[in-house]
């Protein structure tokens, strides 16, 4: 082969390696940011969940909507609905996990609210986070996993922040990329990378 053209066929092949390890890079960047993201966001999330004072009726400072509703009224939440199940933030786990049936696998956590163990469930698209209040294992987050499930909403994970703002309106907070709302004693948080929903959480809300 005429040295010309081996020298054009070296180029190209240089240009093109310099062209996949340069789109390399881009994705290993942009998993870096969205770990960085959601540690940083964890990490204000565990600060105020440790900081809470121990003082209501699930002795962690948290609220509880059953226990501080009025006679007239009880104030409204976030709930995440299946085929099987209405989950709350606060409910029993006992009767859910009868209704949803065998987990796909569970295990256990350090809780950074007391000294001891949560327990996650596994189901397909979510994960159930439960805590004992009371001698009783309950519910204290639920974790959406992937698009295959969505809120009561609507919402999923790969809905736009416009989808989020669409069904939930404006009245939230924001900080690294996370949207977060709160009504009575959950707080529900959108994850996301460029405007797209990437994981979507029902947590306790933490009181003031």
């Amino acid at each position: 082969m005429p040295k010309k053209a081996i020298s054009a066929s070296f180029t190209r092949k240089k240009s093109s390696d310099e062209g996949t390890d340069a789109r390399n890079n881009h994705l290993k960047e942009d998993t870096i940011m969205k770990k960085t993201k959601r540690i940083l966001a964890m990490a204000v999330l565990s600060a105020a969940l440790c900081a809470a004072p121990m003082t209501t009726a699930f002795g962690f400072g948290w609220k509880n909507t059953k226990s501080e509703a009025t006679a007239d009224a009880e104030e409204v939440s976030y709930s995440f609905k299946t085929e099987k199940a209405v989950i709350s933030i606060g409910d029993e786990a006992a009767p859910i996990l009868k209704a949803l049936g065998d987990p796909k696998k569970t295990f256990e956590q350090d809780s950074c609210a007391y000294q001891g163990k949560d327990k996650v469930y596994s189901y397909e698209g979510f994960d159930i986070c439960t805590w004992m209040v009371d001698g009783k294992e309950c519910v204290n987050a639920i974790y959406l996993m992937d698009g295959t499930v969505t809120t009561p909403e609507g919402v999923k994970i790969g809905s736009t922040k416009q989808d989020v703002i669409n069904a939930y309106g404006k009245d939230y907070t924001e900080s690294y990329g996370v949207c977060r709302y709160t009504i009575g004693n959950t707080e529900l948080s959108f994850y996301m990378t460029n405007q797209v929903v990437d994981s979507i959480e029902y947590l306790l809300a933490v009181t003031k």
